[in-house]
């Protein structure tokens, strides 16, 4: 993995078609099993599979995609570095073969807000796309997995909510104002 190169995270659904393409850089997670990539608000646009273009209020947005567990996490920073949010996708483990970083979003998320409150979403379409999409009962079990590992990381600040984020973007900004 080479830090600083740009590529493409792709947000799958379980039949396969793809919910999104997002370029970014990559950056060091200090972790074999994490994927960092830091989408830069007004550099890397986020293309949803149907054409148009999500727009948002202008955020750093840091994606850590596990290739071992069933998860995925992504923060918002303000430009200015404040904290706004943190999505954990229960997921299928990620792929990455150099330029591409892949994963099947199972529907259920943790959202955690500052102050490190949190709580679970989805859990109605996660139902309803387990029986229209056909998910099997390891693909089941692995979306629970992803929601009780995100809970758990969070509850006792484990990687990715030890810092480092923060630390990266510290260091990303050397200490000047990220809106740069």
């Amino acid at each position: 993995m080479t830090a600083g190169r740009t590529v493409t995270v792709r947000k799958r659904k379980f039949d396969g078609s793809i919910k999104y393409a997002w370029p970014g850089i990559l950056f060091e997670t200090g972790r074999v099993d994490w994927i960092g990539v830091h989408h830069q608000p007004g550099l890397h646009v986020k293309v949803l599979a149907n054409g148009p273009v999500e727009a948002g209020e202008p955020a750093h947005l840091l994606h850590y995609c596990s290739t071992a567990l069933p998860l995925t996490v992504i923060f918002a920073f303000g430009l200015d570095g404040t904290f706004r949010d943190a999505k954990c996708d229960a997921a299928l483990p990620a792929e990455f073969d150099g330029a591409i970083c892949d994963f099947v979003d199972l529907d259920l998320d943790v959202v955690v807000l500052p102050g490190s409150q949190h709580y679970v979403r989805d859990q109605q379409v996660f139902a309803e796309r387990a029986a229209t999409m056909g998910y099997t009962d390891t693909t089941k079990r692995a979306a629970h997995h992803g929601v009780l590992h995100a809970l758990r990381l969070v509850r006792k600040s484990g990687f990715p909510f030890d810092g480092h984020p923060e630390r990266y973007l510290a260091a990303t900004a050397g200490g000047t104002d990220l809106r740069h």
